[in-house]
């Protein structure tokens, strides 16, 4: 049986789609085309939308992300830079510390009544310092027994060859005051010039009594 306007079907074939083609007349290439046209046009687009919406950001999120490293990488390369700097100054401190010699040196200028001038110290303090090294006086201590009314003395040093006298500086001890120190002096001192005290003033008629005297230096 037929259908009016429509053409005859072979007797062994079947109608698909709009009823103009018949199973005998398809081909394989026709019948791949009907069954898979519309899944190539939606694959491309969301193939086409996978590129534009994940892909290229991605791909930009990387770039953005490796150029962001690179510039961490930089600051992790300054700051390891300053570390090193910092270690390289703070060692050569210490090995500067290390190769100064602290010394120090106790001396008595008068074991009773503390007098005008030298007193008992015929001497004063000596040193040998080799070829080199620098001796530095740094920190004076004085210690008195009694010392009522106030006194003043010159810290002098005399050359090696024992020819010449130079006054280093002078001190004022208040009355009453039997401790005192002295720090930062910086009195640098030649191989074998001598240190001693000169007493120019006592304060009142009773006089100091026992007087001592501590030297702290270094040589480098």
């Amino acid at each position: 049986m037929t259908t009016p306007h429509l053409p005859t079907p072979p007797g062994d074939a079947f109608v698909i789609g709009d009823g103009q083609s018949f199973g005998s007349t398809l081909d394989q290439a026709s019948i791949q085309a009907i069954a898979t046209g519309g899944a190539k046009v939606k694959f491309g687009e969301v193939q086409g939308a996978v590129g534009s919406q994940l892909r290229t950001p991605i791909s930009n999120a990387y770039t953005i992300a490796v150029s962001a490293q690179g510039a961490a990488d930089v600051a992790v390369s300054d700051a390891q830079a300053a570390v090193n700097a910092a270690s390289a100054a703070e060692s050569t401190a210490a090995s500067a510390s290390e190769r100064a010699s602290y010394w120090e040196a106790e001396f008595v200028v008068a074991s009773a009544e503390v007098l005008l001038g030298v007193n008992e110290l015929l001497i004063g303090l000596c040193q040998n310092v080799p070829g080199g090294l620098t001796r530095t006086i740094t920190d004076m201590h004085v210690a008195l027994l009694e010392q009522p009314n106030g006194m003043s003395f010159e810290l002098k040093k005399w050359s090696a060859d024992g020819t010449t006298a130079t006054v280093l500086d002078t001190y004022t001890i208040p009355a009453n005051t039997t401790r005192i120190n002295w720090p930062n002096l910086g009195f640098v001192m030649q191989s074998r010039e001598r240190v001693y005290i000169n007493v120019t003033s006592i304060t009142g008629t009773v006089p100091p009594t026992v007087l001592q005297v501590l030297l702290f230096g270094v040589m480098e």
